[in-house]
């Protein structure tokens, strides 16, 4: 065992080769691992050769170089080969793993960098690259911004999906435009200062409010989408916003948008999945609240959409005119039908109405009221109804039918109403009772009203004459209204608000009033509406000629009494007739009755005399009320025949009836004399039936009262013998052998 020992100890011990093909298998695999993953990270010039483009002179302007390199997706660690290539001006190595760019000191005219999807950790750890303008440093692990002072010319920067708390070191970036910060953890706006930011993306942070916008004026594009936003105050002096995305915030009123409204270079706004749509037609109060909007919720607004919207929250007054008189129509169709006094018998017949309009505190009231008490015989008061308290001195049934809210809904119900309106926030309406109230006087209607109820009176069948009294001097309109201890001040600026509206609405629509009068004085707007007055209605005209009437009707009377009393020199003549028949009648008894004359001898003779004994027959039949009736019959012939001059409220609506009757005339020139007769039956009004059978009544002709002398002398002395038809027979052959 020893010798054994000893052999052994005894024996050479070999030496490591150190040739590599002697060496074992996987001792090279591992090596050779070691080598590609160095090979792997490290920046070649292989790598840089294939990736480089874009011919472009050096500094010098002599020599020409490669200048845009672009590496990506090459899970590049290590880039320091890029020292050697300071010609560089723009760089992408977007998705790889680089953590250390250090080596871009070397490079500094570089104009365009891109390192997205990397793992930088240091932000700007280099030397400020004063001509570099477009920066994107997205998806990276840069908690904070360094100082970038000397970043003079950059425009563009991106920080998306970073570490960053807080913006800052910003400030000194004075030609920055655009900066997106997505996708960080920021609670605060801050730290902008006074950058001229066009592009602001704030997406996807935590940020509560939109506070620290303020400075920011000529920001066009902001972006605060997934946050948790639920004010936006703080932008509503950015008038330069175009584009505003609030999608997947908690907005959660309509009236948190208010600070949007006046931003009138917006047409995108983004509200996508905000609490704030749930509302009741969200979409159109949205579209109504900010009218400039073409594009909501990432879908583009119709014109449909917008001409809803404003019929919807702020109809124009034609429309609500227009509304309101479907309503009364489907509401007074509902109710029992009846004949109303205020129905002319025909279309082309208007009733007769004055409306008189203008804003309140022009004392529109005060003019009609004093115009029907000067002129009670001619026009009448309509009474509208009112939900209004009374002001001083008012009473109900005069001035207004004072009605609570309920009772007014009631009679709107039962069809009561022609028209009703809002003003303020209270209600008013006109019924149709109110109209034949006035109507069963015979005189014309006069109203006044809101600028409202003229739009909805003017689609009723009433063609009124509209008369508008617009102040001229506004502070003397508000001296008034403030003297009259009536209105509040939010009526005076109410009233004062809708002077221009007026206007407008006489400028936008010629021929909407007929007249317009300035009511800056009450005087002075009572006589300017005497004389429109006068002019429509031929009321100069008509005092003038009262005087003379009146001595015509006083003629009149003595000569009918006159004519009723018996002429002298008729009843002798009446009697001496009666003297002669009888005594031929009496000598007809002792001579023999002579044959009837042939008809061949004397043709018709026989005809005619039996004809004229049955006139005078039948004329003796009639009684006194059948002859007060034909004189009556006859009186009422005349004056259609001769014209009578119709009622002063007739006279209103004379134009109207004139352009009809042209329109008739001009389609059918063979009915001239008809359309005549037509224009005469218009011109006199049935409110005129009363005054035309109480006028005056010219004398008859004395051929028709010797006619009903003689005939009431007849009906008196009893039926005449037979000689009577031989006097009747001769009288008639006289005549008629004088006929040729």
């Amino acid at each position: 065992m020893e010798d054994e020992l000893q052999e052994q100890q005894l024996m050479p011990i070999p030496e490591e080769s150190t040739n590599p093909l002697d060496q074992p298998e996987t001792l090279k695999i591992e090596e050779q691992e070691e080598i590609i993953k160095v090979e792997e990270g490290v920046l070649t010039e292989e790598m840089v050769s294939e990736g480089l483009s874009h011919i472009g002179l050096d500094l010098t302007g002599q020599h020409h170089v490669l200048c845009h390199l672009s590496l990506p997706n090459l899970s590049l660690i290590n880039i320091h080969l890029l020292c050697k290539y300071v010609h560089l001006v723009k760089l992408e190595l977007q998705h790889n793993n680089i953590e250390d760019i250090s080596c871009l000191n070397h490079i500094p005219h570089l104009i365009y960098l891109d390192v997205s999807h990397n793992e930088i950790s240091n932000f700007f750890q280099f030397q400020p690259l004063r001509y570099l303008q477009v920066a994107d440093f997205s998806h990276n692990q840069i908690p904070d911004i360094k100082d970038l002072a000397g970043f003079f010319c950059l425009r563009k920067l991106n920080l998306d999906h970073n570490c960053l708390s807080e913006v800052s070191n910003l400030v000194d970036c004075s030609m920055l435009t655009h900066l997106s910060l997505a996708y960080n953890k920021i609670t605060k706006i801050s730290n902008l200062g006074n950058l001229p930011l066009l592009d602001l993306c704030l997406r996807g942070n935590q940020l509560h409010c939109a506070e620290g916008l303020e400075k920011l004026q000529k920001i066009q594009v902001l972006d605060l989408s997934r946050n948790c936003i639920t004010s936006i105050s703080g932008i509503q002096n950015l008038h330069f916003l175009y584009l505003i995305n609030l999608e997947k915030n908690q907005i959660m009123e309509i009236e948190d948008l208010k600070y949007v409204i006046d931003l009138q270079m917006l047409t995108n706004l983004n509200l996508l999945d905000n609490p704030v749509q749930k509302h009741h037609n969200y979409r159109l109060t949205v579209i109504f609240l900010h009218r400039s909007l073409s594009v909501l919720d990432n879908k583009k607004v119709t014109v449909e959409e917008k001409v809803s919207s404003i019929n919807m929250f702020d109809p124009p007054m034609d429309i609500v005119g227009a509304k309101d008189h479907i309503t009364n129509m489907v509401l007074q169709m509902a109710q029992p039908q009846v004949l109303y006094q205020s129905t002319m018998p025909t279309p082309n017949t208007p009733y007769p109405m004055l409306v008189l309009t203008g804003p309140e505190g022009c004392r529109k009231g005060d003019l009609v009221r004093r115009l029907c008490q000067e002129f009670s015989g001619h026009f009448g008061v309509g009474i509208c109804h009112t939900t209004r308290p009374p002001y001083t001195g008012e009473k109900n049934g005069v001035d207004y039918h004072f009605v609570s809210e309920e009772e007014f809904q009631n009679l709107v119900l039962m069809g009561k109403f022609i028209l009703t309106m809002q003003y303020g926030s209270h209600l008013f309406g006109l019924t149709r009772g109110a109209i034949e109230e006035v109507a069963n006087h015979g005189v014309v209607c006069c109203l006044h009203m809101e600028l409202e109820g003229i739009f909805s009176l003017k689609k009723s069948c009433f063609k009124p004459r509209y008369i508008l009294l617009r102040p001229s001097a506004i502070e003397k309109f508000i001296i008034y209204m403030k003297n009259t201890n009536r209105y509040t001040k939010s009526q005076i600026d109410l009233a004062v608000q809708r002077v221009p509206l007026y206007s407008k609405t006489n400028e936008e629509h010629p021929g909407f009033f007929d007249n317009v009068i300035p009511s800056d004085n009450y005087d002075e707007a009572y006589q300017t509406l005497l004389e429109i007055v006068k002019v429509y209605m031929y009321v100069e005209e008509q005092m003038e000629e009262a005087p003379q009437e009146e001595a015509k009707e006083k003629v009149e009377e003595k000569v009918r009494e006159e004519e009723e009393k018996p002429n002298e020199e008729e009843v002798e003549e009446e009697k001496s007739i009666v003297s002669d028949s009888s005594l031929r009648d009496f000598e007809s008894v002792e001579e023999p009755a002579t044959a009837p004359v042939e008809s061949d001898s004397l043709p018709g003779s026989t005809v005619e005399a039996s004809s004229a004994k049955d006139q005078a027959d039948f004329s003796c039949q009639k009684t006194l009320i059948e002859l007060a009736s034909l004189r009556k019959r006859e009186e009422l012939a005349r004056e259609a025949i001769f014209g009578k001059k119709p009622g002063l409220h007739s006279h209103l609506f004379k134009q109207h009836t004139q352009n009809v009757a042209s329109a008739e005339r001009d389609q059918d020139p063979g009915t001239h004399t008809r359309i005549r007769s037509s224009e005469v039956s218009h011109a006199t009004s049935p409110l005129d039936v009363g005054t035309s059978l109480g006028g005056p009544v010219e004398p008859l002709d004395g051929t028709l009262l010797a006619q009903t002398t003689e005939m009431l002398k007849d009906c008196d002395m009893g039926p005449r013998p037979e000689s009577d038809g031989h006097k009747n027979r001769e009288v008639t052959k006289s005549t008629s052998s004088d006929t040729p």
